[in-house]
């Protein structure tokens, strides 16, 4: 007589349980890349939007009546899909002709910006 070839069944379920711990493993690790990317490019648009909101302050003219006084103010804008919202601190430094300007970057109700970008701001 001749002997089936094949596999038994102890073969076949070692065979799925291990490709059922492998399935996992690689599951987790792309459900973690995407998390990573998504946080990225949040990043991303974050420090774009406090770079722009920088910027739009150092090209606006600077005379003595728009030289922008010490305070907060907030903005909401909305980019990619998502709400954000932009905080400008003006603060005095010991240079009556200088500012701190601290812009930091929300995401949707966000506890902890997710971009913040520190510079100054002369009169002249």
């Amino acid at each position: 007589m001749r002997q089936a070839r094949g596999f038994t069944l102890l073969e076949v379920m070692v065979a799925l349980a291990v490709f059922a711990i492998v399935s996992v493993a690689l599951v987790g690790n792309a459900s973690s890349s995407l998390r990573q990317a998504g946080a990225i490019r949040d990043r991303t648009v974050a420090w774009w939007l406090a770079e722009n909101q920088m910027t739009s302050l150092r090209i606006q003219p600077r005379t003595e009546e728009d030289f922008p006084r010490a305070g907060t103010s907030r903005e909401v804008i909305e980019m990619d899909e998502v709400t954000w919202e932009i905080e400008t601190r003006v603060e005095t430094t010991e240079n009556d002709f200088v500012r701190r300007i601290t812009v930091a970057v929300y995401r949707e109700e966000a506890e902890d910006p997710a971009a913040e970008l520190t510079g100054f701001l002369g009169r002249h």
